[in-house]
């Protein structure tokens, strides 16, 4: 399963990047592959049958944030804009810029998810993977 995500991950990025390519290109004949191929992040899944996934927006407005949550799936963050501050269980409150990843673990309690800045937006990109029937996103009370 672990080869099957990293797979995954590989031709998700090296679609990506050839459609990029494509659609800037005024000669579809001359299309070739990517000239770079990165990984950004790989992490061991825990075991489980993972056979959902999902890759969604999040966008943060200058000063937003999102409530206490836990995700019951793996979760692999990573900013496209801006800079976002986040808090996993009782570890250190950390600042992700442009560029930057991060992955939660199923069951991570996620205590901290906001826009590190109060006059610029952010914007990261996720992929989560999950069991069937695992709520991607549950909201803690306080």
């Amino acid at each position: 399963m672990r080869l099957f995500i990293a797979r995954l991950l590989a031709i998700i990025v090296t679609v990506t990047a050839a459609a990029s390519a494509t659609s800037h290109s005024r000669n579809l004949g001359s299309q070739r592959p990517p000239d770079k191929v990165a990984t950004l992040r790989a992490e061991k899944l825990p075991k489980g049958d993972y056979r959902n996934a999902a890759i969604v927006t999040v966008e943060y407005a200058p000063g937003g944030e999102t409530k206490k949550h836990r995700h019951d799936v793996a979760i692999f963050a990573y900013v496209l804009e801006g800079s976002v501050e986040s808090q996993l269980g009782n570890e250190e409150l950390k600042t992700y810029k442009k560029g930057d990843t991060w992955y939660e673990p199923p069951g991570t309690i996620h205590a901290v998810s906001r826009n590190a800045s109060s006059t610029q937006p952010a914007k990261l990109l996720v992929f989560a993977v999950g069991e069937e029937g695992k709520a991607p996103t549950t909201f803690i009370q306080d």
